[in-house]
């Protein structure tokens, strides 16, 4: 008896419509959650032959994926690189000239800004509000306090927060010695009147997923730097340097970026600022912390599936993630190539747009299909009403309510004041097909990783690595050709789906994530934890921006009974980060009364 296949209807001939007949799947991922001896015993299981002919199909099977991309049929071409057409003009935008130099685009970006103030709530109360990237440059503009004193309570923080019971577990690395140089350079900049920009002596902390000199790159892991030398900065921190930034060290991140917790065996647990007992979220999660708890302004990190706006979300701060090829990836630990982006986290969207108009460009050695525009950025002093009013904000009901009660109703309230103020008109649509997506997502991502550094896995890395990652490195090496192809034509396919939305709509709109940030378990800190049935949860709205390339943003809104962050995400068009940034700052506003301070908070200005 043969295979019987299951035939893919054209994407022509599906509809994205409210009323389109595709059934939303409620996804029951089908893997217990392991940590400890368990894990152990399962890994060895998993690297074993009984892995070989038995675990890896049957897990395969269990999960859709044989189904799904060897027992189905499709006619769509694979699409191996999400790849854009122009984007339409765009009215309250600011274009920066390509031939600025990084200084002059930031400058340029503060044309954008409305006067420094201290934000209030709706009847005049104080809000709490984390410090900003123009708090700093005003404070030493004024004499206030130096940049060498900013580095001083910096390094002191950092080891407050290690000492604590438990530890934050934020950097890897930091060298003191080196911040302490940077910081008096800029102080001597601000003495003779004269700072490289306003990014000048502002401390900013790099995901150890990319490059900056002199630390190494590890990838969360104690191995890569044993095959792979540091030898430059990666293009966006070159880029942060120009512009005297303080770079303060590199931030802990899960393993590899392969999860979603940020629980590193090797360097710690990520703890979450707003209750140290949870998890800050994978894999940008020490990026996160470091600007939560208010060691710094802004961060950088690297998004391969929603490892910016996931922690973001989780710790109360923005996460943005441009379009496919927008930031350069030059200098990114090569770990999936046509799946992941440099993101920017921030207190504040004001600082993200600023973080934006200096890390953005392509380099001409980038190896991307879409050449990207010249970028525009909101001009957030002239919010319009009728601007924003006029967007069309696409909204899949079913997958939209697939999210806990508390994380639901914080959206809707976020979306019931947008509504109430502006007049944002809700476009109802159906996305077929989300489960295979993120399932092609899981294969591409492997299949990348794997291809990138699977020989020095296997060669170093495989006895110094938590046992939750050999786990999915076990499952990556498995995958076939015809599984990595079929989930290239589901590629092609979702870019059909989103490209009919936006026809129109102009932004998606969805919960970041559909819970709260998770407990750490004492069980996960000695080797991980593998717990996919939270991380499909945590994952649920974060593919489309890593799979087919679109550009996004979470933004906070408030936070569940027990205290914790909810964020929400705007998925836009291609290229519409100027859109995006505009939207999530009216967001802000209307949400700014929800804001709390974090339980841990050091202060680097006071």
């Amino acid at each position: 008896m043969g295979i019987k296949w299951l035939e893919y209807t054209p994407v022509e001939r599906m509809s994205t419509k409210e009323d389109s007949d595709v059934e939303y799947l409620y996804v029951e991922v089908k893997a217990p959650r392991m940590a400890g001896l368990t894990l152990k015993c399962f890994t060895w299981m998993m690297e074993s032959t009984i892995g070989t002919f038995f675990l890896k199909p049957k897990l395969k099977r269990d999960n859709l994926i044989t189904k799904t991309f060897v027992q189905s049929r499709y006619d769509e071409p694979p699409m191996f690189q999400p790849h854009f057409s122009l984007p339409e003009p765009e009215d309250g935008v600011l274009t920066l000239d390509s031939s600025l130099s990084v200084p002059g685009r930031v400058s340029r970006s503060l044309d954008c800004l409305g006067s420094l103030h201290e934000r209030k709530a709706g009847d005049g109360a104080y809000v709490f509000r984390h410090w900003t990237i123009r708090d700093y440059t005003h404070a030493y503009k004024s004499g206030r306090i130096t940049p060498t004193q900013v580095a001083e309570r910096f390094l002191s923080a950092v080891d407050e927060s290690i000492k604590g019971q438990p530890g934050m577990s934020i950097f890897i690395a930091y060298n003191p010695r080196d911040i302490l140089r940077q910081a008096e350079e800029s102080t001597s900049r601000y003495k003779q009147g004269k700072p490289l920009s306003v990014l000048d002596g502002v401390p900013i902390a790099v995901k150890d997923e990319l490059d900056c000199l002199p630390y190494d790159t590890t990838g969360g892991t104690k191995w890569m730097s044993k095959v792979r030398d540091v030898k430059e900065d990666a293009a966006c921190v070159s880029k942060l340097r120009a512009c005297g930034a303080m770079l303060v060290g590199k931030t802990n991140m899960h393993e590899l970026g392969q999860g979603t917790t940020g629980i590193n065996p090797h360097y710690g647990a990520t703890r979450n600022p707003y209750n140290k007992a949870k998890a800050s979220g994978g894999s940008s999660g020490g990026s996160a912390a470091a600007v939560a708890c208010g060691l710094c302004p802004a961060a950088l990190g690297v998004d391969g599936g929603g490892s910016v706006r996931m922690p973001a979300a989780l710790c109360g701060i923005v996460g943005l993630k441009g379009t496919f090829g927008r930031i350069s990836s030059h200098g990114v630990l090569p770990l999936n190539w046509t799946v992941g982006s440099v993101g920017v986290l921030a207190a504040t969207v004001e600082d993200t747009l600023i973080m934006y108009a200096a890390v953005h460009g392509h380099l001409s050695s980038d190896r991307i299909v879409s050449i990207p525009p010249q970028v525009t950025l909101p001009q957030l002093n002239r919010i319009e009403n009728e601007a924003i009013g006029s967007l069309k904000l696409a909204k899949y009901t079913e997958w939209f309510d697939d999210s806990d009660p508390d994380v639901k109703d914080r959206c809707y309230a976020a979306l019931s004041k947008l509504q109430k103020r502006y007049g944002c008109k809700t476009v109802e649509v159906t996305i077929p097909e989300l489960e295979e997506m993120r399932l092609a997502h899981f294969v591409t991502i492997g299949c990348e990783c794997y291809s990138s550094i699977g020989i020095q896995y296997e060669n170093v890395g495989v006895t110094a690595t938590g046992a939750d990652i050999r786990v999915g490195f076990s499952l990556y090496k498995s995958f076939t050709n015809t599984e990595y192809l079929s989930a290239q034509r589901m590629r092609y396919r979702q870019m059909y789906y989103h490209m009919q939305i936006f026809k129109n709509a102009d932004v998606i709109v969805t919960p970041t994530t559909a819970a709260t940030a998770p407990s750490i378990s004492l069980d996960a800190l000695e080797c991980g934890e593998l717990n996919y049935v939270y991380g499909a949860k945590l994952m649920r709205y974060q593919i489309a921006g890593n799979f087919i390339g679109l550009p996004a943003i979470s933004v906070p809104v408030g936070f569940d009974q027990a205290g914790m962050p909810i964020g929400i995400q705007l998925i836009g068009k291609p290229w519409s980060e100027a859109t995006l940034l505009r939207l999530a700052y009216v967001i802000e506003g209307l949400c700014a009364a929800e804001s709390r301070r974090p339980e841990v908070l050091f202060d680097l200005l006071l």
